[in-house]
């Protein structure tokens, strides 16, 4: 056996570990055929592929017994190995360990499931929450009629007189029904008066259903409602949907790479700095965004700043290098115009 002081890339059982993994990578693409000429030559003494396996295999059985090996064997893995990594090119025995090391270990896909049902949930709140502001504001409209209407009603029964008066749907007489003269029945002093206060009483039990409709989640005031909306649609929705670019983009990379097996250790770092990109970037949308729009308009072309932030924000945390190059535009332009 070599000794402990031997580095990972010359020990036996990673050599051969690798050996492995890609003769059985290759062996499922048809397209490539080994015993065809090779893309490297083949280890010394070997003449055929067939030649280099027949002298493989009972150096594998040595290293799966922990006998010692020679150092001619060692070379001759690393030759073999180098022989099939330029077939399997660009996937590796490395990159093909790592892919099958993370595959077993059930990549966390909980994270962007986690991501994409917050994003949901909130756009979903902020759905309703508009619909239940607008519906607020629309039965707040119909009020400021209605009180139009019953100003001109009472100045025009009173004849312009300032005399103080009755509000005026209260200003109603009971008298006995006709039918039964133990009931009564409101007495309107005007056909208009009946027409409008039952307008009236129509607006007023819409208002308490639409404040009942807001329940728990949702404030109250309807003056705070909107602001509260506003600030989940055009911030906090934002970081959500960068991240969610970023997190697509993130999976559909994973897909191919695992597809591929090209993952490395590399490329997992990569990611977690990309979903960190896209939540900044998410964030900066919101103030780019924010106010009336413009600054958004100015720095993005036409079409794409037509979308709302959270739409910028996804296609931003998607899309990273883009934006990047648009930085580095707008930076060029400041230093310019500065000097």
């Amino acid at each position: 056996m070599l000794d402990d002081s031997r580095t990972h890339a010359l020990d036996p059982d990673l050599l051969t570990v690798e050996i492995g993994l890609l003769l059985d990578y290759l062996s499922g693409l048809p397209e490539r055929t080994l015993t065809t000429q090779p893309h490297a030559p083949l280890p010394p003494g070997c003449a055929t592929y067939d030649e280099a396996l027949t002298r493989y295999f009972p150096i594998d059985e040595k290293v799966r017994r922990g006998e010692t090996i020679a150092a001619s064997d060692l070379q001759f893995l690393l030759e073999l190995r180098d022989y099939l990594n330029s077939w399997a090119q660009p996937t590796t025995g490395a990159s093909i360990a790592f892919t099958t090391l993370v595959m077993r270990k059930s990549p966390e896909a909980r994270s962007a499931v986690i991501i994409t049902l917050s994003v949901a949930t909130l756009a979903a709140y902020i759905y309703f929450g508009n619909a239940r502001a607008a519906n607020l504001a629309n039965i707040n409209a119909q009020f400021k009629i209605l009180d139009e209407e019953i100003i001109r009603e009472e100045v025009a029964a009173n004849h312009g007189s300032s005399t103080a008066v009755v509000p005026y749907c209260n200003d109603i007489t009971s008298v006995p029904s006709p039918s039964n003269p133990a009931v009564t029945l409101p007495q309107y002093r005007t056909v208009a008066q009946f027409h409008l206060c039952a307008r009236q009483s129509d607006l007023l039990k819409k208002q308490d259903l639409a404040y009942g409709d807001l329940g728990y989640w949702y404030p109250n005031d309807d003056r705070a409602l909107p602001a509260v909306l506003a600030v989940l649609r055009g911030y906090a929705l934002p970081v959500l949907m960068g991240l969610l670019g970023s997190m697509t983009y993130v999976l559909r990379r994973y897909l191919r790479d695992v597809g591929d097996r090209l993952l490395s250790p590399r490329d997992l770092r990569e990611y977690i700095v990309r979903l960190v990109l896209g939540t900044v970037f998410g964030v900066a949308i919101g103030f780019f965004t924010s106010g009336d729009g413009n600054t958004a308009q100015q720095l993005i072309s036409a079409p794409v700043s037509s979308l709302g932030a959270p739409a910028l924000a996804f296609l931003a945390g998607y899309g990273v290098e883009g934006v990047f190059r648009l930085l580095d535009s707008l930076a060029e332009q400041f230093s310019l115009v500065r000097k």
